[in-house]
């Protein structure tokens, strides 16, 4: 679940991720678990949602498909 974080923790976040060159505007995953960081292109929804082992990819795929869709009507 993703939960919005203040301005100061993010300053002090992105601080820290600098020595891993992660751009400014990217998006990462972090996995505490297994001290990974994942740089995601957000339109690749498939590939977080298989990290996370929530659906399977061919599922997020096809969520993806019809997200991109139902945009097109707005």
């Amino acid at each position: 679940m993703a939960k919005k974080i203040d301005n100061h923790t993010m300053e002090a976040i992105k601080q820290l991720l600098q020595q891993y060159n992660v751009k400014e505007d990217g998006c990462i995953v972090i996995d505490l678990k297994n001290n990974l960081m994942t740089e995601y292109d957000e339109t690749g929804i498939s590939d977080l949602m298989g990290i996370r082992g929530t659906i399977s990819d061919e599922r997020a795929k096809e969520w993806l498909k019809e997200i991109e869709e139902m945009r097109e009507g707005w």
